[in-house]
């Protein structure tokens, strides 16, 4: 059972529009494979966990060479029927023949200072094939520590809660 959502004290209009195109901003370059760019959006320390079951990675360095070895190239061969798990256990580019969107909703932003941002919001993944078969991950709340330096926003941390606590072994992209 999940704890009842706290509330949260409105934030004002142009800070919640600076989150909004910061993730405008950021996600795109993650669905086009623009991985280095990508994680300048994040600080040099920035995390990636999922959980419950999954994985934690820390630094840019870190995080790049995972990001390479799963995101993969939309123009090659389907990976064919593979959960994640087995992916990072083959090796295998988890998102080959796929193109992957993100799709964010309900954000709420809960200032922690002037420069540190706590940004909580639903997600989903659909991945289409060169077909045009959609299939999505399983849904997600994901909770952003962002903060502000040099006057712009950056991702320190992002942990993914997976609505489905076998969310890793879901068959990608089955037929």
């Amino acid at each position: 059972m999940h704890a009842p959502q706290r509330s949260t004290r409105p934030v004002d209009a142009q800070l919640y529009v600076e989150v909004l195109q910061f993730y405008a901003r950021q996600m795109p370059l993650l669905e086009e494979r623009r991985l280095e760019e990508f994680l300048e959006t994040m600080t040099e320390d920035g995390s990636i966990e999922h959980v419950p079951n999954g994985w934690r990675i820390e630094g840019r360095k870190a995080l790049l060479t995972e990001m390479r070895a799963r995101r993969g190239d939309p123009d090659r061969p389907l990976v064919g029927e593979m959960s994640a798990r087995q992916a990072r256990a083959d090796e295998v580019a988890y998102y080959d023949g796929i193109v992957y969107r993100y799709w964010f909703d309900r954000m709420r932003i809960e200032p922690q200072s002037d420069d540190v941002l706590q940004v909580g919001y639903q997600a989903m993944v659909s991945m289409t094939d060169a077909a045009g078969k959609v299939s999505f991950e399983p849904t997600t709340t994901v909770q952003d520590v962002l903060v502000r330096q040099d006057g712009e926003w950056y991702t320190r941390s992002r942990r993914v809660t997976h609505d489905s606590p076998n969310w890793a072994d879901k068959i990608h992209n089955p037929s």
